[in-house]
């Protein structure tokens, strides 16, 4: 090849390269400058400095706030937070990250649930911390979460700053749950059944399920003979209310300081373990809920937990699960039936 074939060829694959690099840079996409930052860039450092957390989703407001090394719920009573909740909430705020940017025409916040979170309808929560002298830490409105939207496992969610246009899909993993009910620590006892010695069933008609054993393993028994044609079911249904305080956890809660049990409709069941301990649980309805009241009394080896109980849960009226406070009211028709013909 001639040197001046060999020029053009050049010259031909520069303008080529050149043609390709402006087609290149007019199709890509311009990155902002603030994708790859976090959205709260003080929050990670700051975290033992947080004191209060205010959601506000609508007209429905939760705040959580430090008392000591706990977190409580302000709205309900003061009682105690999820723990791990409030900490996955914490870093997960400190560790959204920017990625890019959205809409910033408020007609279109909607779609992405970004909008102010006072208004009426909204979807949107507005998330305000602040440390322990009320100082601002970090405060963003969160909108719609998407699942794996990033890939790799990485989670999205649409955010924007209070009082800035600019909407943002960021990283990261973050529970924006406004309901207070949602943040409680719900675990309240754990009596498994097979710690059970006897259980006592009052229904609000006055009618009694009693039964028990006189040591652990055995089947459960009847404190009276069941009525004449009738025996117990072949399923040992007993085990299943015997076991009413497995597990126990409460759905709401309520201050119970100035509210007087009412005088009807109230069921009551008392459980006793093997090893003293006395479990009562009042159930009423008040003002169309349904509420629990529990006490622990106990001698013995469990004097310790009673009183240790006792002073988790005398303050307070709690919901429960229905199935629960179903198996709290089992009674004696439920667990007898008629011998089948031979």
């Amino acid at each position: 090849m001639t040197n001046k074939g060999l020029y053009s060829l050049l010259a031909l694959t520069l303008v080529a390269v050149i043609a390709a690099a402006v087609v290149s840079r007019g199709n890509g996409t311009k990155t902002d400058p603030y994708a790859g930052t976090r959205v709260l860039p003080d929050m990670a450092s700051r975290l033992d400095e947080v004191a209060r957390i205010a959601f506000v989703h609508g007209a429905q407001r939760t705040t959580i706030a430090r008392v000591g090394p706990d977190w409580v719920i302000e709205e309900k009573g003061s009682y105690p937070a999820d723990p791990l909740k409030v900490r996955q909430a914490l870093l997960g705020l400190g560790d959204l990250t920017l990625v890019e940017p959205k809409t910033s025409k408020p007609d279109l916040y909607s779609r992405l649930d970004v909008e102010d979170a006072d208004k009426k309808d909204a979807k949107s929560t507005l998330i305000t911390v602040s440390d322990t002298k009320n100082s601002l830490v970090g405060e963003i409105i969160a909108g719609k979460r998407k699942i794996d939207e990033l890939g790799g496992g990485n989670d999205g969610i649409y955010v924007r700053k209070p009082g800035s246009a600019q909407s943002w899909l960021a990283r990261g993993t973050l529970d924006v749950t406004g309901d207070p009910t949602a943040w409680l620590d719900k675990k309240l006892l754990d009596v498994p059944a097979d710690q059970v010695k006897t259980v006592t069933l009052a229904a609000a008609d006055g009618k009694t399920l009693a039964f028990t054993r006189s040591k652990p393993g055995e089947d459960f028994a009847l404190t009276t003979p069941p009525p004449a044609g009738k025996k117990i079911k072949e399923d040992k249904p007993l085990n299943e209310p015997a076991g009413a305080l497995a597990g126990l956890e409460l759905t709401d809660v309520e201050p119970a300081k100035g509210v007087a049990v009412p005088k009807d409709g109230v069921a009551t069941a008392r459980y006793e373990t093997f090893d003293g301990l006395v479990v009562t649980v009042v159930l009423f309805n008040l003002d169309g809920h349904d509420w629990a009241r529990i006490d622990a009394s106990g001698t013995g080896d469990a004097a310790k937990k009673a009183g240790e109980l006792e002073a988790k849960l005398e303050p307070w009226l709690f919901g429960l699960a229905s199935f629960k406070t179903k198996l709290l009211q089992t009674k004696l028709d439920d667990v007898v039936e008629a011998p089948k013909p031979s």
